[in-house]
């Protein structure tokens, strides 16, 4: 999710070059425990959006077989960083930054896509994300004078505005994505120049409280993720190649702990962890390995052995994953340059000491371009 000024590599010109003409277009106490996950039985469907093609590609899927596809694909809209399904499975929404809007689309059983209404939104969506009881949706918006904008979910998924955005409050706060906490109190946005994770009380009425802190982070910070248990919080740092891990208190304040920042491959994105939060999995857009992490009771991350994302096809890397409700299975959602940047879908098992193994079988092209962003999402069947 490049933009850092100081970047000249590849991803981050990339990321820098869409940003300028996305803008040019739109701008004139804990109470979360882990607890094990049981075996996939039922399977789960799979959308896989691409950051520059206009479509979302749904799947049948389960942790052993091979996905099949869902029907017709349904619009995504151009330019479109976020996807993301609520808690409990029901609505797919998506947030293109062309016509900046929230698209709420109703999932079937059978995984089908039916859309409703969209909510415009005030600015450019960058990221989503939910409150635990999928009541609201929180939308963070702007390439700079970033805002949470909270949006209530009705039980048809009509979308409404609830309250006025709240502001990050820098001016430069900006392509910033989000994750809420496993209780429902705090929102952690990591706000990408500025480099800072910021941290928001969440209201009893689903409101969104001025950020009451900001901790330093690595560069371009994107992604923050939460542990099952609400202990421990971890973000991407893209351009420094590493993980920064911070303690969360029972007021939601972070600490950071120590010997973060943790190395990753080059370019790391997005995240994903265990039911159980034994075990944390990054993709690197710039390598051609996920890295892998036990998380340590203390919340240090130990390496574990990487895993190649394409072995025998350079420059085929990972951007987004998605880990099963088992725990058992790692799905992984990458970009082959020499098909156009086409995005290829892989799945790997995930063992007992958290080690990766690939699933060589299983290599499936979306018809859908450039992985960059939060462009996959894996939803429970019902």
């Amino acid at each position: 999710m490049t933009s850092d000024s100081t970047s000249t590599g590849g991803s981050g010109t990339r990321r820098a070059a869409w940003a300028l003409a996305l803008a040019a277009t739109v701008l004139p106490g804990f109470t979360a425990t882990a607890h094990p996950a049981s075996a996939d039985t039922a399977g789960y469907h799979i959308y896989a959006h691409g950051f520059l093609s206009d479509g979302i590609a749904g799947y049948h899927a389960s942790d052993a077989g091979q996905p099949t596809p869902i029907g017709a694909r349904v619009p995504s809209g151009a330019f479109n960083w976020p996807q993301a399904a609520t808690p409990d499975g029901r609505f797919l929404m998506v947030a293109p930054g062309s016509n900046p809007q929230l698209i709420p689309y109703a999932i079937g059983a059978g995984g089908e896509l039916t859309a409703g209404t969209p909510l415009t939104m005030p600015d450019i969506p960058v990221d989503i994300t939910f409150s635990p009881d999928g009541r609201f949706a929180y939308v963070v918006v702007g390439l700079q004078n970033a805002q949470v904008v909270a949006v209530r979910i009705g039980v048809d998924g009509t979308l409404t505005r609830h309250g006025a955005g709240t502001p990050f409050g820098e001016p430069v706060d900006g392509v910033a994505s989000a994750t809420v906490s496993p209780d429902g109190r705090q929102l952690y946005a990591a706000s990408l120049l500025p480099r800072q994770l910021l941290v928001f009380d969440i209201d009893p009425d689903g409101t969104v409280s001025p950020a009451k802190q900001r901790v330093d982070t690595g560069l371009n910070p994107i992604f923050p993720r939460v542990t099952p248990d609400g202990r421990h919080v971890y973000v991407i740092n893209e351009i420094s190649g590493s993980v920064s891990g911070f303690t969360r208190a029972e007021d939601g304040s972070l600490t950071e702990i120590a010997g973060s920042p943790f190395r990753t491959g080059l370019l790391p994105h997005v995240t994903s962890i265990t039911p159980d939060g034994r075990y944390l999995y990054v993709p690197n857009m710039g390598s051609g390995h996920i890295s892998s992490f036990r998380v340590e009771q203390n919340g240090v991350l130990t390496p574990l052995p990487d895993v190649d994302f394409a072995p025998g096809q350079p420059g085929v890397f990972a951007e987004s994953s998605a880990m099963s409700p088992s725990g058992e299975v790692l799905w992984a959602l990458g970009t082959d340059p020499m098909r156009g940047g086409e995005e290829i879908l892989r799945r790997f098992s995930v063992g007992a000491d958290g080690v990766l193994d690939l699933d060589e079988s299983t290599a499936v092209y979306t018809g859908t371009f450039v992985a960059d962003g939060r462009t996959m999402t894996l939803v429970p069947g019902r």
